[in-house]
């Protein structure tokens, strides 16, 4: 017996977890290590890689690990906003 994808919830899935963490890692990294005022540059690399994630998710047809790396570059992009935010006013 095979079990689908859509089968299981997506927190039991490691390519989702990738999808949803990675964005937004980048940003606390270059918080962390750089200053939060230029992690806004974060989402260019975030938004990339995302899209590139998509990509694979769709070729391996697995929509979990698709939108997730979607709710990823979302929370990249508040986070970038934020930064922003501080560092432009």
């Amino acid at each position: 017996m095979e079990i689908s994808v859509e089968e299981l919830p997506w927190w039991k899935y490691s390519t989702a977890w990738l999808g949803l963490l990675l964005p937004i890692s980048i940003w606390f990294v270059m918080a962390i290590f750089i200053s939060v005022e230029i992690a806004w540059i974060s989402f260019a690399c975030g938004g990339l890689i995302g899209f590139f994630l998509c990509l694979i998710a769709m070729g391996y047809n697995n929509p979990q690990m698709a939108k997730m790396t979607i709710i990823g570059v979302l929370l990249n992009f508040i986070a970038a906003i934020y930064s922003g935010f501080l560092a432009f006013n």
